[in-house]
């Protein structure tokens, strides 16, 4: 999505990138260049981020850390990978694209940074800076016109994203169900630091595990290719009229998740009311969010939070007809006798719990999920958390205000 692609050193694709490839660089080339930094091990956090807001606000670019002005490789001692995603991670926001290579010939170790050209700009320092490349060097950027065209270059980045992850609102008309209150949308974009390998996984991927989870969930479901996404949908496509007559529903009325080859995601779930009632059942909120986790996990696998850069995330809530939520749940136990006496319980505190208007979080723009969130809410980032955090819902538990 957006962004100029990134030269390759030696020819070399980044995957098969070796020592070797660097010296050949450092001997073929004169000086740095627009595409290029070097940085010794003892350069400091505030520069090293310094070069990588200015890639990542122009064309991208590499630093070769462990690599003397005069290119003499002198190698890697108090800098490590951690430090360096650590480093990165804590100074600049957004978080860029970038991956970090680590290559080592004896002794010698020196880190590769490739920081792709930023579809999000500006992207700005810990100390309110931002840089630029131009020529060599990187320098920041104090003219009004080209600080406008970062923000130009976002606003058309956030356009493609919700062209992307926003889904079509429901054609309402005289065939749509009688019991349609409303649905809600989630979706969100990722980026990721090994696009191609998890494209791969994506379309090599056998879909039979994802079956059985289906299976073990709902007797009616479908999966079906969509372009370069993947189609599960979670119910029947036809309601019955007030004849009873048997009608095909139109686009988008559906409890569906769309996972795309890139991780991003679609998801909807259709909020029905009971039979001449005015209450919906919203544990079909929570039921599609597990199939979808469940789902997600088994196709990406445990290396997910390992390639995850960030995510734009949004949800909406659309309502057609107005409402009562509340949880309707077979079966026995403390939490099932909790949810369905959730409602009266609400009722008697604060009312009947009517939804009235449309809802949407964050009202504009996306929310950012990165390393950096879960950091500030001392969550601890790996894959699970990451995939319960981008399939959470704030509406789950919609209108209640005390907590079970």
């Amino acid at each position: 999505m957006g962004g100029s692609i990134l030269i390759n050193i030696n020819n070399k694709q980044w995957e098969k990138l070796r020592f070797s490839d660097i010296e050949k660089l450092l001997a073929g080339t004169d000086d740095e260049t627009f595409f290029f930094e070097f940085k010794s091990d003892k350069e400091s956090p505030a520069k090293l981020v310094k070069e990588v807001s200015a890639f990542a606000n122009t064309y991208g670019g590499y630093i070769l850390l462990g690599i003397t002005d005069d290119k003499t490789i002198e190698g890697c001692k108090q800098w490590t990978e951690q430090r360096i995603h650590t480093t990165i991670h804590d100074s600049i926001t957004p978080i860029p694209n970038f991956d970090v290579k680590r290559l080592r010939s004896g002794a010698i170790t020196i880190f590769v940074i490739k920081i792709n050209e930023g579809t999000m700009p500006p992207y700005i320092t810990n100390k309110g800076q931002i840089f630029e490349r131009v020529s060599s060097g990187s320098f920041p950027i104090n003219d009004s016109a080209k600080l406008s065209q970062l923000y130009s270059k976002r606003s058309d980045q956030l356009k493609c994203i919700k062209d992307k992850i926003e889904i079509e609102p429901i054609r309402i008309d005289s065939s749509c169900p009688n019991n349609l209150c409303g649905y809600l949308d989630l979706g969100f974009s990722t980026t990721l630091s090994k696009t191609t390998k998890l494209q791969n996984t994506f379309y090599t991927y056998d879909f039979t595990p994802v079956t059985e989870i289906l299976k073990s969930h709902t007797a009616g479901f479908s999966i079906s290719r969509l372009g370069y996404s993947i189609l599960i949908s979670v119910g029947i496509a036809s309601a019955s009229s007030g004849d009873n007559k048997t009608t095909l529903l139109n686009s988008g009325i559906h409890n569906f998740i769309e996972i795309m080859c890139d991780g991003s995601v679609r998801l909807r779930a259709i909020l029905i009311s009971e039979s001449e009632s005015e209450k919906v059942d919203i544990s079909t909120i929570t039921y599609l969010r597990v199939i979808a986790e469940k789902v997600y996990t088994e196709i990406f696998q445990e290396n997910f939070s390992s390639i995850f850069i960030s995510a734009q995330k949004y949800e909406k809530l659309t309502v057609i007809k107005q409402f009562i939520p509340y949880y309707n749940l077979t079966g026995s136990g403390k939490e099932v006798e909790l949810l369905n006496a959730y409602l009266p319980k609400h009722i008697e505190k604060y009312g009947n719990n009517l939804m009235v208007e449309n809802s949407r979080l964050p009202k504009s723009d996306y929310f950012i999920i990165d390393k950096r969130w879960f950091d500030t809410r001392k969550i601890k980032y790996n894959t699970k958390n990451l995939i319960d955090e981008l399939f959470h819902s704030d509406y789950s538990n919609l209108g209640f205000i005390d907590r079970i």
